[in-house]
């Protein structure tokens, strides 16, 4: 399949003109090497999306060329494949539809002007217009119970009398400043982001903070003299700042949960939404201890720490920290994740709730698509690797086979 040959396909996909035949070899072509290759250079090419002119374009003879391009057999062929006797491999036609849910995921990425538009958009019943991405939305509680929502800040705007004062940056994040030290060791704040909310913060250190949404991190207005320490629920990038003294570093300590993570200078995710607490480290060098368990568990750069709350279990594996830390740059990342992982992060970003008709521990999804991409246009993505279907009411989804 050549460049022209692709970008007809592609046309007629953008205005849901695709046969069923045609939808079968668009996918299958896509995701081949080759095929993958040339969409990303169709893109590169700032492809848009308009009307097929039929005038320009021979539909048949097209079709007929596409169905003869010998490039296109070992992928048709993939479905003669038979699972092996062992059962550890998936089978050909498995992988298949592994790859399609994959490149489904990724199809958007970096198009803004390509929005996919099949034939089953009428699956989703419900205009969606009204379910947004979630935006910069936090409120910090003080020790006294009072509160102010973040998105009201305006710059310099003092908040408690005690010499604090809160203040946006120029990135939309808030920092602290205070005159005197002493008086502010003993005061909490706490920042806590809703469903469809997230926020960013330079604590008193230094140390910067990106907190997801539904998720809470509690810390002194004035860290100790000997110990930097902080307690999260929920999800957290960090990025500690290095302090120093009497010529050594002191220690930063987050308590999540029964786990108790130290550093000295480093960058890091925890996520602690489920049942389990996945720590990732991206430099650096961190010490983990738990609740029930002896001794300490040392992560280096591109390892990722995975314990079980309930089972006190604990493991290691390496990774790429892309996954785990893409949410702070604006994106969905996932990697052999399960539809429920997907649908949990989607749910906790577009503040929707989620259920399901069925069994889909099976469905896995690897990709990576836009945090802001339009809710509808982000379920009909999903829908396209016709694995899941989607039936939305009000902001209930209900996911079917």
């Amino acid at each position: 399949m050549d460049r022209q040959q692709l970008y007809y396909l592609l046309v007629k996909s953008r205005n849901a003109q695709l046969s069923d035949e045609e939808k079968r070899i668009l996918m299958d072509f896509i995701q081949t090497a080759e095929g993958a290759k040339l969409l990303s250079e169709v893109w590169d090419d700032s492809f848009v999306a308009l009307p097929v002119d039929e005038e320009k374009v021979n539909a048949e003879p097209m079709f007929r060329r596409i169905l003869k391009d010998e490039r296109l057999k070992p992928a048709f062929d993939e479905d003669r494949g038979r699972q092996s006797s062992g059962g550890m491999l998936r089978s050909a036609k498995q992988f298949r539809v592994a790859m399609v849910a994959c490149i489904s995921m990724v199809i958007l990425v970096g198009t803004g002007v390509f929005l996919l538009k099949w034939q089953s958009e009428d699956k989703i019943l419900t205009d969606n217009d009204l379910i947004k991405p979630g935006s910069n939305k936090a409120r910090i509680v003080f020790d006294d119970g009072s509160f102010v929502e973040l998105a009201t800040i305006e710059k310099d705007t003092v908040f408690q009398d005690q010499g604090l004062r809160i203040y946006r940056q120029e990135d939309g994040s808030i920092a602290y400043e205070f005159r005197n030290e002493k008086e502010l060791h003993s005061l909490y704040n706490t920042i806590i982001t809703p469903k469809g909310g997230e926020y960013s913060l330079a604590l008193p250190d230094g140390t910067k903070v990106w907190v997801n949404a539904d998720s809470k991190l509690r810390y002194p207005i004035a860290f100790d003299k000997d110990v930097r320490e902080v307690e999260l629920e929920g999800e957290a990038y960090f990025e500690v700042e290095k302090v120093y003294k009497n010529g050594k570093k002191l220690p930063f300590i987050v308590k999540t949960g029964q786990q108790r993570l130290k550093v000295l200078g480093t960058s890091f995710n925890i996520n602690s939404y489920q049942n389990d607490i996945t720590t990732t480290l991206v430099e650096g060098l961190v010490a983990l201890e738990y609740n029930g368990l002896e001794g300490r568990q040392y992560l280096r750069p591109s390892q990722q720490s995975n314990f079980s709350k309930s089972t006190k279990e604990l493991s290691v594996r390496t990774v790429e920290p892309f996954y785990s830390v893409a949410w702070k740059e604006g994106k969905f990342a996932f990697e052999g994740a399960s539809i429920y992982k997907v649908m949990d992060d989607i749910s906790r970003w577009y503040d929707i709730d989620v259920q399901y008709e069925g069994d889909f521990s099976t469905v896995k999804y690897t990709g990576t698509i836009s945090r802001f991409e339009n809710f509808k246009q982000l379920l009909q993505l999903i829908e396209w690797t016709n694995l899941v279907t989607f039936k939305v009411d009000g902001r209930r989804v209900i996911v079917m086979k």
